[in-house]
Order: structure tokens, then sequence, then C-alpha cells
């Protein structure tokens, strides 16, 4: 005599081997979309690092167009910068309204250079990624 079909045996195995593929397949892909999501984060709070800390480098006091960071001129961070030896801002003032959060430290190490430390944060509490640091040395303006 020819099945036509399968046993309920044969059916209830198949299963059960599809059951234990799946069960060790999704927390692999579970944490890989995770740990992407982290990557893709990172890169852009170094993104935005490198951006401000270029266009601080990059102001001239000549120069007629306006560069900004976060909707404040950098012009402006550059006169705070000349206040004090010391100088901490904190960008942007309301962190509800931005993805990510600066901290700009500029230090007067030697007489024409700053020491410039710029810290940029993730708004969202309870992330894996903290912070990103950047440092560098960058001619007096």
């Amino acid at each position: 005599m020819k099945r036509k079909g399968f046993t309920l045996v044969e059916v209830i195995m198949g299963l059960f081997l599809l059951g234990l593929i799946f069960a060790t397949i999704l927390p692999i892909m579970s944490t890989s979309f995770l740990r992407l999501n982290n990557q893709k984060m990172r890169i852009e709070m170094i993104h935005l690092g490198e951006m401000v800390v270029e266009r601080i480098k990059a102001f001239k006091e000549e120069c007629s167009e306006s560069i900004t960071i976060y909707d404040v001129n950098v012009e402006d961070l550059i006169e705070e910068f000349k206040k004090d030896k010391i100088v901490e801002i904190i960008l942007p003032e309301d962190k509800s309204s931005e993805r990510y959060s600066l901290k700009i430290i500029k230090d007067e190490k030697f007489n024409n250079l700053w020491l410039l430390s710029v810290y940029v944060y993730h708004n969202k509490e309870g992330e894996i990624l903290d912070y990103v640091e950047f440092k560098g040395y960058i001619p007096k303006k």
C-alpha cells in the first residue's frame, strides 16, 4: 500500500527540529541587531564629535561665512573660549530636542595652543554606549 502523506510522528519530529533551529537562531539575531544599532549610534557620535572639532579648527575671524554647531555660531563659542583659561560649554541647552548632546571643554595649555576636549553623549538613559571623547590641540584663535 502506497502512502500519500506524513505520519503524525514525522510531523511532530519535523516541528521539533524547526523549534530547535529557531530557538538557537533568534537570540543570535536579536543580539546582532542590538550590536548593529549600537555601532550605528557610535558612528553617528564619532561623526558629530569630529565635525565639532573640525568646525572649530576651520574658524577664521576674517571669513564672513557663519559656521554653526547646534544653531550656535562658532564665532560665539570662540568668544566664550577667549574669556577664561578653562571653559566648559554644553550644547544644546534643551537636551530633549536633539539625539546627542555635546560638552566642549577648552583648556589653555600653552600660550599658542588650546586643548580642546569634545564629549558626545547619547541623550537616552540606559543605553550601553554612554559617550565618545575627542581631544586635540588647536591653535589659539
